[in-house]
């Protein structure tokens, strides 16, 4: 059918072709937010777990150890069982994340890579003592997982320092082009919309990476 010489079935055909294309783009769209806030969430879920006493004291009497300690000495200690068993909690935690693409690897080790080297280190010879002692091969298995993976593809920022790396870049910014940063745990905002910076907590164990 035409009127005035335009084709109405070829009219109807391109707006239906321009509202399927705008309707796979918004969608499109939608799944990278979506996607990015779960990013996001879990990577405040990453900071939450890091600020929790129990990991901070079990990391840092663990980091204390020497590299590749007798898995009897940890077995004969109770204070020592539980720092190992809730590092390897926490470390399991995060290699599940990276592994379901929730957390970014280099992220994930921008912020606990240090940690991840330092403890796997530590108790790499206790997670394998324990496997065989109960016949379980899982046992630190996602923790294993991700100190090979940060070892086999490390963050830029480990050979130089992240001050030199990074210097004057803000890869959150750039990437979203947002005015807003990401909100992380136990930071306000002053009335004036700039981020207050929490106070430094003591006794959080440094790793040479």
């Amino acid at each position: 059918m035409t009127v005035n010489g335009f084709d109405l079935a070829s009219a109807l055909n391109i707006v239906t072709t321009v509202a399927v294309v705008v309707g796979v783009v918004f969608a499109m769209v939608q799944l990278q937010h979506g996607a990015r806030t779960r990013r996001d969430h879990a990577a405040v879920d990453v900071v939450r777990t890091v600020q929790t006493q129990e990991v901070r004291q079990a990391m840092a009497a663990i980091l204390m150890l020497p590299d590749n300690v007798s898995p009897e000495m940890i077995r004969n200690d109770p204070k020592l069982l539980a720092a190992a068993l809730a590092v390897d909690s926490a470390c399991e935690m995060w290699g599940c994340l990276v592994y379901e693409n929730v957390v970014d690897l280099h992220m994930l080790d921008r912020m606990v890579g240090g940690w991840v080297r330092g403890s796997w280190r530590k108790l790499g010879g206790w997670v394998e003592a324990e496997r065989l002692a109960n016949r379980n091969p899982n046992i630190g298995e996602w923790w294993q997982w991700l100190y090979d993976k940060i070892e086999a593809e490390p963050d830029p920022s480990k050979a130089l320092g992240a001050h030199i790396t990074y210097r004057g870049r803000c890869k959150y910014s750039e990437s979203r082009m947002l005015s807003e940063p990401m909100q992380i745990p136990g930071r306000k905002k002053s009335s004036a919309g700039s981020v207050i910076q929490p106070k430094a907590k003591e006794g959080l164990p440094h790793v040479q990476d």
